[in-house]
């Protein structure tokens, strides 16, 4: 890669890193000001946005990068349409409207938020240096411990709702098998070969969730 394409390349994740920071940041604000109705209309958008930044980190010349991210969008969308009408996999829930349209009772932009979970938890464990043989078990328990932070912000906003207070146990048990899969399918066919975006995604999930979880109580 000459330098040219170096300095193209360093500018274009740089704005890809600020157009996620702002995404959660002005998300934050939304979710908690009295507008926060049409902030939760703009959810879908967010996630397709954010898996567009993500896309600048795949691995250049890898022609099997697109079969991969729709490989585990959809698996992820199938594996949600599976639990929801049988209650097997995740326990008994059910989509409200935020997520927008549903197909199956299932929004299609649930598979684009697996694909972001996994992507972001790889890049933390990849960037870390996992060892190959643990990485997917890393990768699976970053995307669990996520699912585990976003669960009571997606409640109260009624992304989905379950039928109990809580989400089962076995919720958490399928997201770590799922995710486990997921994990292996890209360290098989591998596309983040330059993980800051997905880094900075990860950290942008926790701090958005995590800051809109501990100022909840005020909104009730």
């Amino acid at each position: 890669m000459n330098k040219a394409l170096q300095i193209e390349e360093f500018q274009l994740k740089k704005v890809g890193i600020a157009i996620l920071v702002i995404l959660h940041v002005v998300g934050i604000f939304g979710y908690l000001s009295p507008l926060s109705d049409w902030f939760l209309f703009l959810t879908p958008v967010n996630l397709i946005i954010t898996a567009g930044m993500l896309w600048i980190d795949t691995q250049d010349e890898t022609y099997y990068g697109w079969w991969v991210a729709v490989s585990i969008a959809l698996l992820g969308y199938l594996a949600e349409i599976v639990g929801i009408h049988t209650g097997l996999l995740f326990g008994s829930y059910e989509y409200g409207d935020v997520l927008g349209w549903k197909f199956f009772k299932v929004p299609p932009v649930i598979g684009i938020n697996w694909l972001i979970v996994i992507w972001a938890s790889f890049s933390v464990a990849y960037g870390m240096k996992v060892p190959k043989n643990i990485r997917w078990i890393v990768v699976a328990l970053f995307a669990t411990g996520l699912d585990y932070l976003i669960e009571p912000v997606a409640i109260h906003f009624d992304f989905w709702s379950w039928d109990q207070e809580k989400p089962p146990f076995k919720n958490f048990i399928s997201w770590f098998g799922l995710s486990c899969i997921m994990a292996i399918i890209f360290e098989k066919y591998p596309i983040v070969s330059k993980p800051r975006l997905g880094q900075v995604t990860f950290i942008c999930q926790v701090v958005f969730f995590g800051v809109v979880f501990f100022l909840l109580p005020l909104l009730k």
